[in-house]
């Protein structure tokens, strides 16, 4: 035997123990760990959508997508958001990110999915991704096609099962449901088309009116109002008023409604784009319908807590009003920015204004001049603290384990 053979079966012998062990089996370290919700926001300047937990406030990850992200919804789940690209490109793609939550409640470090192509897609109000029957829907405006996302896992090689109803013409849509009923607002075409959820058949279309953009439900009615550029469609859902309209609502002010936020005890908080000098309050217990103008300071965002019981606007002087949620009495105002120096209107390509998510308890908000989140405390009424995370943070979802 060569000295050159000894020396190698030697090292065999010594090395042989430890490269059985670095391909057998190896104990596994858990990812999870515990967070009391993530908080997601697309970054304007670069594409990206940062992901923080809380309480800590730690920035995870930044997660590159397609520049640049113009909707930004949760899914039905909780588990998911969807990343919609700016309608200005002749490529339109949906990313959608695995947020990181388990079953167990733990969160994992988030993931993109999947990432596909739409058709001027749409659908998401308030931070979520619009919903039928329990399951997520893209609308495709571009196409007038909604797509129902149904069983499968976009993390996976496998398919995710998909249907499509079709639209009366390509516009840009407004979506309520209620019922065995979709009610689907176009805002060019002017009307609102009910179809059948199961098949997708019309049943009746409602209006017209000039310009539709904005919808709001009374659950306890089952009403829809759908905003025109006039005044407000109701639609019925129950007994002898269902899918038709039952009311008009004219505007006290030549400021209109484009979106409607939900207030305490029945009342909708009406805004529209832009820098707006006033809310108009509706009371919808009552029966004769009528907006009072609640005046505000230039405000460029407003929100809800989940009971409404609070409503937060955002001023362009820098101001956070608290503001009572059924009849908009100014409770207390802070000083969370400096003021905008500029004009904020959205167009197709990429999201631009500040964003307002809350809890109960806290609220945060995006400052896109200053790469800052802001949170508030809402009960003390004050600024908590604030996260530095550069570039221009505009949407914002907040998303808690399961």
């Amino acid at each position: 035997m060569t000295k050159l053979l000894r020396l190698t079966l030697a090292l065999c012998a010594l090395l042989g123990p430890a490269l059985a062990a670095a391909h057998g089996p190896v104990p596994r370290t858990p990812e999870g760990k515990p967070v009391e919700a993530r908080l997601l926001t697309t970054d304007s300047a670069t594409g990206e959508v940062v992901v923080l937990d809380l309480p800590d406030g730690e920035v995870v990850t930044r997660i590159p997508t397609p520049p640049y992200v113009l909707s930004f919804g949760l899914d039905y789940a909780g588990r998911h958001v969807y990343a919609m690209r700016g309608r200005n490109t002749d490529r339109d793609t949906i990313t959608v990110i695995d947020i990181g939550f388990d079953d167990s409640g733990l969160a994992r470090f988030p993931t993109v999915a999947r990432t596909f192509t739409g058709n001027t897609p749409g659908g998401v109000r308030d931070g979520r991704l619009s919903s039928i029957g329990g399951h997520d829907a893209i609308f495709h405006e571009a196409a007038a096609e909604v797509e129902i996302i149904g069983e499968g896992d976009f993390a996976s090689l496998g398919a995710v099962a998909t249907s499509r109803l079709k639209l009366a013409a390509p516009d840009h849509y407004h979506y309520l449901e209620a019922g065995d009923f979709l009610y689907v607002g176009h805002l060019a075409k002017g009307f609102v088309q009910v179809l059948e959820r199961s098949t997708g058949a019309e049943v009746a279309r409602v209006g017209p009116c000039p310009v539709l953009h904005g919808m709001a439900k009374d659950k306890q009615s089952g009403r829809l109002f759908f905003a025109c550029m006039r005044d407000v469609i109701v639609i019925g859902t129950r007994g002898d008023e269902a899918n038709r309209e039952v009311a008009r609502i004219p505007y006290p002010t030549t400021q209109r409604v484009a979106f409607f936020l939900y207030g305490a005890d029945r009342v909708l908080w009406g805004k529209s784009e832009g820098a707006i000098p006033a809310l108009l309050r509706l009371d919808a217990s009552k029966r004769r319908y009528a907006f009072k103008p609640v005046p505000v300071d230039a405000a460029i965002q407003q929100g809800t807590t989940p009971d409404g019981s609070l409503l937060l606007v955002y001023s362009r002087n820098g101001t956070l009003d608290l503001r009572d949620g059924k009849s908009g009495k100014l409770q207390h105002q802070l000083t969370i920015s400096r003021p905008f120096d500029a004009e904020y209107h959205e167009h197709v390509d990429k999201a631009l204004l500040p964003d307002i998510v809350a809890t109960a308890e806290r609220a945060w908000i995006t400052l896109p001049t200053e790469g800052a989140i802001v949170e508030v405390d809402l009960v003390a009424a004050k600024e908590v603290r604030r996260f530095q995370i550069g570039g221009q943070p505009t949407r914002l979802v907040l998303a808690r384990p399961p």
